[in-house]
């Protein structure tokens, strides 16, 4: 077992003694964990998943959290259809807490699925939607400068970086608030691409260097890895292949000890293109070849095609006629194969997105249609309890009025044969007498109409304790 599981492990221990504070737990400490092996972390939050599901009736919002980490996990492992669906049941889950910052850390999870999955419009609405609801009440800090960072990544995707520029200076504010390095540094990265873009070289090297100096500070490699890419581009364009390849050496080696092997195929291939241009032919195949090995490995058939067709042109300058027509043969195989997995995937993601947009939809129709019974439930119950009290109140009504009309009786007997015998003015008493019974009767009816509610109340309980039995 990886010893950062172990840790996690007690982390999950101690939590379990002390849940109160279930968001620092199912937040902060452990997105920095995601670059740990997959199966190991997958089972962790298994075993978190399955504890929650035992105690969702005490502890709905931690259920709501476990449900919401399992998707996350999804994500990050690539498996997006099963992330969407998980997703949508954690904010149900959410929704049905009335927790707005739940349903936008969903949110914000949608926008990067969607990113992912070559939906730049819709990633950009719901990260933006997120980011509006987090920055307001500051609940999920991660998931805050997450959203603050993904609305400017579109924008960058889309090249209008006039948006993107004053976007990454707030994620980047937030950033530093929240003493979140990598996603300074990120900020950073970006900034001085953007500025690179647009010709700000000098601006750009400002904002390259201060997330080169975070890089150095802070152990995230994963990110330090893309910060020293960014600067090996900037170096190849700018025609100087010396920085160019140091820094695609340094971040080279750091992805193939993360096992990153997308990036550092990256890395290699632009390290092939230096060697060209520098002429250095057979260090630039020795490039492509080991780069090929990788892509060839982890089957990426992308690069794999993008490499035999640049072998292709090498050897088609070295005129060796043979190995061009080779790998010229192959790039046109696998990239026939890439364009017809390419269409049943983009309509595959396509049926995914569509679906995963109409449950939301389904969701909010039922939300509102639940919503709808219960205020007419309300209503209904409203009613019932008037007509009841206005029964309750005609019953004690017609109770005192007996009750009245047996003290009348009562108080006339005993003034005709106790009081009548030994007195002869015995009116003033006879009034007395019958304004008691008066006076009596307003009291008498109290009590009667608190006597039926209260025995009202208690068959009504014990109606719902049959009800809630049998059903």
């Amino acid at each position: 077992m990886h010893p950062k599981i172990e840790q996690l492990q007690q982390l999950f221990e101690s939590f379990k003694k002390n849940p109160e504070k279930p968001i620092e737990f199912f937040t902060e400490n452990w997105i920095p964990t995601l670059s740990l092996p997959k199966d190991e972390l997958r089972i962790y939050f298994q075993k978190i998943y399955d504890w929650a599901d035992e105690n969702r009736k005490a502890q709905p919002t931690i259920f709501a959290l476990a449900t919401f980490t399992m998707a996350f996990v999804n994500f990050h492992q690539e498996r997006y259809d099963e992330a969407l669906k998980i997703y949508n049941e954690a904010e149900k889950l959410f929704s049905d807490l009335n927790d707005e910052d739940g349903i936008a850390i969903c949110k914000c999870s949608y926008g990067g699925v969607y990113r992912s999955l070559g939906n730049p419009e819709l990633a950009l609405k719901y990260f933006t939607e997120s980011f509006h609801q987090l920055h307001k009440t500051h609940a999920y800090k991660v998931f805050e400068v997450i959203a603050a960072y993904g609305v400017p990544s579109i924008y960058m995707e889309m090249k209008s970086f006039e948006k993107a520029i004053p976007a990454f200076h707030l994620c980047l504010e937030i950033s530093l608030k929240y003493n979140n390095a990598n996603f300074e540094m990120l900020s950073y990265a970006c900034l001085g691409d953007i500025y690179h873009q647009v010709g700000q070289d000098e601006k750009a090297m400002e904002f390259f260097q201060k997330g080169l100096t975070i890089g150095k500070t802070f152990n995230n490699q994963n990110f330090y890895s893309r910060m020293l890419s960014d600067l090996a581009n900037y170096y190849f364009d700018k025609k100087d292949f010396d920085k160019s390849i140091q820094y695609n050496n340094e971040a080279l080696a750091i992805r193939q000890e993360l096992k990153i092997f997308g990036g550092a195929i990256t890395n290699i291939l632009q390290l092939s293109k230096i060697n060209m241009l520098k002429s250095n032919v057979d260090a630039a195949i020795g490039d492509l070849q080991k780069a090929l090995q990788i892509a060839e490995q982890i089957k990426v058939k992308p690069k794999i095609f993008q490499i035999h067709l640049l072998l292709s042109e090498i050897y088609e300058q070295q005129n060796d006629v043979q190995k061009s027509y080779e790998h010229y043969k192959l790039y046109h195989q696998i990239n026939r194969e890439v364009e017809k997995e390419d269409g049943e995937l983009k309509l595959k993601r396509a049926e995914m997105i569509f679906e995963a947009e109409q449950t939301k939809k389904e969701n909010v129709i039922i939300k509102a249609q639940k919503k709808k019974i219960e205020e007419t439930n309300i209503e209904l119950q409203k009613t019932i309890d008037e007509l009841s009290l206005s029964k309750i109140n005609r019953r004690a009504k017609a109770i005192t009025t007996i009750i009245a009309i047996v003290l009348f009786i009562a108080e006339d007997s005993l003034l005709h044969f106790v009081i009548a015998p030994h007195t002869h003015e015995n009116f003033f008493i006879s009034l007395a007498a019958n304004f008691a019974v008066v006076f009596a009767i307003k009291p008498i009816e109290k009590i009667v109409e608190h006597y039926l509610l209260h025995r009202f109340v208690k068959v009504e309980k014990e109606y719902e304790v049959v009800a809630t039995t049998l059903f």
